[in-house]
């Protein structure tokens, strides 16, 4: 045999270096021995654990370049294959060989000993049951391979490794899980006790789904569930509480292949170790298969309900009488989920929570008085009220008449009791006490009521004919206190300091009439100008107001809204029944709106000569555009060289359908057959207008007053239009 073998490493394979010695095995002896054995004439078990962690191999590795190997690694002699020609093969020490190799060991410290299969694999598993951090999953794994193929039990598996029967037979539980669950739980996806909970959930698709559920992040935290959510969401949505159930628990005929729950490893109390932290042992893990027995009762309660006479409702007839018996107090039939509170009498003790199902198991209920079937196919039977109220009774969610009569009797006795402890002398006098102050606040209540009101009123007899200039500031200040001045909406208006209340006091105090008006409708109005995305009822409110106050003062709403709209408009977005409009609110832009219309949209030339005409302008000689309102001043004609007479207004019809002629354009079937000139340079419009930063309420904080350079307001002279303001139309 060649000295050169092939070995597995943690990088790969890699050719070992010839052997110096070779250990015979037939010279062994039945027990073990110590050897010095070539690192390239062992091989890994292929029945030993898969995963191992990178780091801690490499940590491990470097401590042995440092110490070397403390501890023999445990193997047995193999008969050597093509595949596998190595003499010997890992029990037990597998990480510490793997760290050798990392570490670049030649050969190690063994014991060799003669183990079969099964025996090598009983060591196996037990070694790695008793290392320090097993994996839950490995862990479980192990278990069950000792109990399968080693004879092992649940018993001696506790004897042999020093664990709680609870935590063997939860380790085994893991078992259940599907592989899909397996994997994410050995990723440390989850955590043991919620793949615990999942390894409930005998059926794999399930298994499947409530790991999604689970797993999902929530999309307020971004977390999957924690533990204590798991475990709800579990038990709610995978697990059903038998005590509840319509059918026999003992029927085993009721579905054959799923036989009686009673007897049935899916039911918590039959695995009290698997499930200890369910309370009741009356608890169905399996949802699947209880709705399979539900609809086989159904199925046979619709037959005995059919012989017997018991009417079934669906349907609409049937979701009526749901509706008016299931919640009502009134109703004389009752469900199974009917509240409490719809009973004469609850107990205290139920604090008038829960249902009829909470406090009646199924064996205590009577016959149906009639079912309703719904849409799924399920059946609801309704009991008769009465019957149920002294089932009620009985269980004591609700109380007897006499026991009711006693316990409101010795209520009233104890309070009759309590009143008559307080009328002692002292506590009457104590109580008169107490009632007089009370009267005397009320009277002084009464007394500052009266002041007010006639206050008010002397105030607003004086305010009849107009307030003082003084009332009108201090009554400015007090609308001040809940709201804010729109001073980011009317960024360049206020030239005083509005950044605290101190500062705009002191504004206040030396405005004038007009002013401390004005100041007044901002504050009232305001809050509707800059929009945020929304409005509310409030600011619709004052919207509707700033549009009426516009047209009172010979202000047209629609007009301002046209004007913002023709001077944002660019060039290429007008259309021709914007013609008009344009022309009319901006007339000195005109002529280069025509140019563009020449250059770019040759088709839109005769609506536009059409547009100008009917508006009154006329063309110059000078291809330029002028309306008979807006012609140049004499001083304007000397200035450019031209005589205002070269440039009459056209006195017929004939010599304005030569308009097309003069500036050269064509008809609109020409144009189809044109095509358009070179674009010419015309200044436009920016298309995109400056929108107001979000509006943020300013801190009132205090601030030294500034001199106040208050713009003039329309009452006390005039309005300058600034650059940007449309023309108004002649």
């Amino acid at each position: 045999m060649s000295s050169d073998l092939v070995i597995p490493t943690i990088g790969g394979m890699k050719k070992a270096p010839a052997r110096e010695k070779r250990i015979v095995v037939d010279e062994l002896v039945d027990d073990q021995v110590f050897a010095i054995t070539d690192w390239a004439d062992i091989r890994p078990s292929y029945t030993n654990r898969k995963r191992f962690n990178q780091t801690a191999l490499e940590q491990l590795a470097a401590n042995i370049k440092e110490v070397g190997i403390v501890q023999p690694i445990l193997i047995r002699p193999v008969t050597p294959t093509a595949d596998a020609p190595q003499h010997f093969e890992i029990v037990a020490g597998e990480r510490r060989w793997r760290a050798g190799n990392i570490a670049e060991l030649q050969r190690g410290p063994t014991m060799i000993r003669k183990l079969t299969d099964l025996q090598a694999r009983e060591i196996q598993l037990l070694e790695n049951l008793q290392r320090e951090d097993p994996h839950p999953m490995e862990e479980a794994e192990g278990f069950q391979e000792l109990m399968l193929n080693a004879g092992y039990t649940a018993d001696r598996l506790v004897e042999k490794l020093k664990k709680s029967r609870s935590h063997i037979y939860g380790r085994l539980k893991l078992c259940a899980l599907t592989t899909e669950v397996r994997e994410k739980f050995l990723d440390d996806v989850i955590s043991a006790s919620t793949a615990l909970l999942i390894a409930r959930v005998p059926v794999p698709a399930l298994q499947i789904k409530a790991l999604a559920e689970i797993s999902a992040p929530d999309q307020r935290t971004g977390e999957p569930m924690s533990y204590r959510a798991a475990f709800q969401h579990i038990q709610t949505r995978y697990m059903v509480d038998l005590t509840r159930a319509l059918f026999k628990l003992s029927d085993a005929a009721l579905l054959p292949l799923a036989g009686a729950c009673t007897k049935c490893p899916k039911k918590t109390g039959n695995q009290p170790d698997v499930f200890t932290d369910i309370k009741s042992a009356d608890v169905c893990t399996d949802p699947a298969c209880y709705a399979e027995k539900r609809q086989a009762h159904d199925a046979l309660a619709i037959a005995a309900a059919s012989q017997g006479g018991v009417p079934v409702y669906e349907g609409e007839d049937g979701a009526t009488r749901r509706r008016q018996n299931e919640y009502r107090s009134s109703s004389q039939f009752v469900a199974l989920a009917s509240p409490l509170w719809v009973f004469e009498r609850n107990a205290p003790s139920t604090k008038n929570e829960g249902n009829t199902e909470k406090f009646l198991e199924s064996g205590l209920l009577p016959e149906p008085a009639w079912y309703v079937k719904d849409e799924k196919g399920l059946l609801t039977p309704f009991y008769d009220k009465a019957t149920i109220q002294k089932l009620l009774e009985d269980a004591g969610a609700c109380e007897t008449k006499e026991i009711y009569n006693a316990r409101m009797s010795t209520l009233r006795a104890a309070e009759a009791k309590k009143e008559a402890a307080a009328n002692t002398p002292e506590k009457q006098a104590a109580a008169e006490k107490q009632r007089e102050i009370a009267r005397a606040d009320e009277a002084k209540a009464e007394q500052e009521e009266a002041y007010r009101i006639e206050l008010y009123k002397r105030l607003r007899a004086r305010g009849a004919n107009g307030f003082s200039l003084a009332s009108l500031r201090e009554f400015t200040k007090l609308v001040l206190i809940d709201r804010d001045l729109p001073d980011e909406a009317l960024a360049g208006i206020y030239t005083f300091d509005t950044s605290s209340t101190e500062s705009i006091h002191a504004y206040i105090d030396q405005a004038g009439l007009p002013d401390v008006q004005l100041l007044l409708v901002d504050l009232l109005l305001g809050d509707s100008l800059i929009t945020n995305g929304w409005d509310n009822e409030d600011l619709e409110n004052q919207q509707a107001a700033i549009h009426a106050m516009a047209k009172h003062e010979g202000i047209e709403p629609e007009e301002v809204r046209l004007q913002l709209e023709m001077a944002s408009i660019a060039f290429e977005d007008v259309q021709e029944h914007q013609l008009r409009d344009f022309m009319r609110i901006l007339p000195d832009r005109f002529n280069d709106l025509f140019k563009f219309i020449c250059a770019e949209r040759p088709k839109l030339g005769i609506a536009a000569v059409n547009a100008a005409e009917k508006e009154g302008w006329f063309l110059l000689s000078n291809n330029e555009w002028r309306h008979p309102t807006r012609l140049p001043s004499t001083v304007e004609n000397a200035a450019s060289g031209t005589d205002s007479q070269e440039a009459p207004v056209p006195e017929c019809d004939e010599d304005a359908g030569d308009l097309p002629k003069q500036i050269n354009l064509t008809t609109h079937v020409e144009m189809a057959t044109i095509e358009p000139p070179a674009a010419a340079a015309v200044d436009q419009p920016e298309t995109e207008a400056k929108k107001p930063a979000p509006r943020a309420r300013k801190p009132k904080a205090a601030a030294a007053p500034k001199p106040w350079p208050w713009p003039k307001s329309p009452a006390a002279g005039t309005t300058t239009p600034t650059p940007d303001t449309p023309a108004s139309p002649q």
